[in-house]
């Protein structure tokens, strides 16, 4: 693994994910360089850092460039599922997992940002949910597992990414696998053109006949490792939403006021945004919530309900989309230019609801836990 040559302070990070927020954005650069820039820096995954070591850092790339938080968290995700396969003796998970030395080689080159990691995951949330089976089928066979079906959309589906997802076995049978892109049978379809996030390499993906040995099968219980992933990928899903709604938050607030760099609540604002104040301040004050929330969850993930795991991730995708909403309200013309970043936080926060689990899908499942 990487480890950092030099001492790295919080500026460090912000300056260069500032610096690579427009590239990105434009589709004129990639995460993966990211990812590796981080990697480098032993900043992914350092030893003993855990879950609020991921929830502050994509928090805080997030407040510069989603694009680059979203692509952490799909990569850190990965990191996750294969970490919680516990090796046993023999050197194979709860059902043939990564093999010890085989795993701990990968899990390395994802911590060094040397591979890419890459989450297809959300199907088996919604199987989880009993809102639809998982698409890909999986049929035994001498060698393993043959995958075939679709993976409908994921992001960082770079060159040789590795890639967690479930796929369906026969009658009420999951599984979680992991597949290379560069598996044979394996097919990429063309990149789309988005509102925004142009370059996390997110698309769709068909799988003919791929080959999965029994050393990159992760579980054979759906059920039962969803639920030990669940509170990571809900938390830094909501630490990339609260990132951004600080940010923009925090700039509508300093726009507002009378004085350059105060916040109504330093002063009274003057000028026409004066009548936006309250609203202004409402924005920061539930992006502080939700922060303060999201924190102390990280610190103690198993104390946490299901539900207030959902409801923490429903809030904080809502506040990012509210405070990115005033913000474009509070400056304007100057934030409706395209190449704003006023007008990239709005495109981003517009991608929110609709990130897997959406709204629809949180607010289903709020509504059955009672």
């Amino acid at each position: 693994m990487s480890t950092p040559t030099v001492a790295l302070t919080d500026e460090d990070v912000t300056a260069y994910f500032h610096a690579a927020a427009g590239p990105v954005d434009r589709g004129a650069g990639e995460v993966r360089d990211g990812l590796r820039w981080l990697g480098e820096r032993d900043l992914i995954a350092p030893g003993g850092a855990g879950l609020p070591h991921a929830v502050r850092l994509v928090e805080q790339i997030a407040g510069e460039c989603l694009s680059s938080a979203f692509s952490l968290w799909a990569h850190r995700m990965v990191i996750e599922y294969l970490s919680s396969v516990q090796p046993q003796p023999g050197g194979t998970g709860e059902s043939g997992g990564t093999g010890e030395s085989g795993g701990a080689r990968l899990l390395g080159e994802l911590r060094a940002g040397l591979a890419v990691g890459a989450t297809a995951m959300a199907p088996a949330l919604r199987d989880v949910a009993g809102l639809e089976p998982v698409p890909v089928l999986a049929t035994r066979t001498a060698a393993g597992l043959t995958l075939t079906g679709p993976i409908r959309w994921a992001s960082n589906l770079f060159d040789d990414a590795v890639v967690v997802l479930p796929v369906r076995l026969d009658g009420p049978n999951r599984a979680v696998v992991w597949i290379r892109l560069s598996d044979p049978g394996v097919r990429v379809d063309r990149r789309p053109e988005l509102l925004a996030l142009n370059g996390t390499a997110s698309s769709s993906a068909r799988l003919d006949g791929v080959l999965v040995r029994p050393d990159a099968v992760l579980s054979e219980d759906l059920v039962g490792f969803v639920g030990r992933i669940r509170p990571a990928f809900l938390l830094i899903q909501s630490a990339f939403c609260a990132g951004l709604a600080l940010r923009s938050a925090r700039e509508a607030d300093r726009h507002t006021a009378g004085q350059p760099g105060a916040g109504p609540t330093a002063g009274q604002p003057a000028g026409p945004n004066a009548q936006l104040a309250h609203e202004v301040a409402d924005a920061v004050a539930r992006a502080e919530s939700v922060h303060r929330r999201l924190h102390a969850a990280a610190a103690d993930p198993g104390a946490v309900a299901k539900a207030d795991l959902l409801r923490l991730r429903l809030d904080a995708a809502a506040s990012a989309v509210a405070a990115t909403r005033i913000e474009a309200t509070v400056r304007g013309g100057a934030g409706y230019l395209a190449a704003s970043a006023v007008s990239r936080r709005l495109r981003e926060a517009a991608f929110l609801p609709i990130q897997a689990p959406t709204e629809g899908q949180l607010r289903w499942e709020l509504s059955r836990c009672g």
